[in-house]
């Protein structure tokens, strides 16, 4: 599969600086890579490339249905030592923002939709999210809970969590491409 977050992020960027001005941090996953373009209304974009992919997240800690909490916490560490370095190059009041699918994917899980524009995806929803799939993943069955279990899903819930966390944003804006 090609890596293609490196341009999904600049047009993501692109079109968030044109529809919500501000200072813009636009994430997007990739398999193995992820990528972050930062930068204010009348700036070209930083893009930093990250060496983590919720693909590979996903089957390095959380392929098996029951995890278990030593993997979740492994999988933590990992993405918490890879995202803190780039919170220095995040402005406090930048839109943390996105289009990418697999957001979507949760965001639709959590009963959340948008139409042309960019509709809020809330941290907190994103940590009971969070906390739903620990507690399926540490044993309570998945029959009392309609969250998906893959392991991508799982993956990319963890990595927004974290990046949600460590950039202190109070939501990610999500839009269709």
């Amino acid at each position: 599969m090609r890596d293609d977050s490196e341009a999904r992020a600049r047009a993501t960027w692109q079109r968030a600086r044109r529809e919500l001005g501000a200072s813009i941090a636009a994430l997007e996953f990739g398999e193995a890579a992820s990528t972050l373009a930062v930068g204010g209304a009348s700036e070209s974009p930083r893009v930093i490339r990250v060496d983590l992919g919720v693909e590979a997240v996903g089957r390095t800690y959380l392929q098996a249905p029951n995890p278990g909490e030593g993997a979740i916490e492994q999988a933590i560490v990992e993405v918490e030592e890879r995202i803190m370095p780039l919170r220095r190059h995040v402005p406090v009041d930048a839109y943390c923002v996105t289009m990418d699918r697999r957001v979507a994917r949760v965001a639709a899980a959590l009963g959340l939709a948008t139409g042309d524009g960019w509709a809020p995806l809330p941290v907190d929803r994103v940590e009971d999210a969070f906390n739903r799939w620990v507690s399926i993943a540490l044993g309570r069955p998945s029959t009392q809970d309609t969250l998906p279990v893959d392991a991508t899903f799982a993956a990319t819930l963890l990595v927004l969590r974290e990046w949600l966390h460590h950039f202190a944003c109070a939501d990610i804006r999500w839009a269709r491409p």
